[in-house]
């Protein structure tokens, strides 16, 4: 067998070795998200009433608090609780009232926060993530 042809065929086999080993465990271009990463919930009550709040995903209902008449309150939960589907929601249940609101769905990157404002009449209410 040819030299030259023993040699190139030597240098094609170890470039064909090292393209398969040269695939390693690089991170990703996006750093993993961490499911337990908490989601702070601020709500404002301007509502006459105690109101307490939900996050709810489609039927089911987490209770995060209560906010008292005309006060402030502060929740958290855990990130991995908002629905990939965007069925998550906030929802205010006045303990004096039967009718309940709910806010508009949810739509929260990891770390960001829910400010809900609740006004006096609930459908005035305004929500806003930041």
């Amino acid at each position: 067998m040819n030299p030259i042809r023993r040699i190139s065929g030597s240098l094609l086999l170890a470039a064909a070795l090292t393209g398969c080993g040269s695939k390693t465990d690089q991170p990703s271009a996006e750093p993993q998200v961490d499911p337990n990463t908490p989601v702070l919930v601020e709500v404002e009550n301007h509502y006459q009433g105690d109101v307490i709040i939900y996050l709810t995903q489609g039927a089911q209902r987490q209770r995060l608090g209560m906010v008292s008449a005309l006060s402030s309150a502060e929740f958290s939960f855990p990130w991995r609780r908002l629905s990939l589907s965007g069925t998550s929601r906030l929802l205010a249940y006045p303990i004096a009232g039967s009718r309940t609101h709910s806010s508009d769905q949810l739509h929260v990157q990891p770390g960001q926060s829910i400010s809900w404002t609740l006004e006096g009449d609930l459908d005035r209410s305004s929500l806003s993530v930041w």
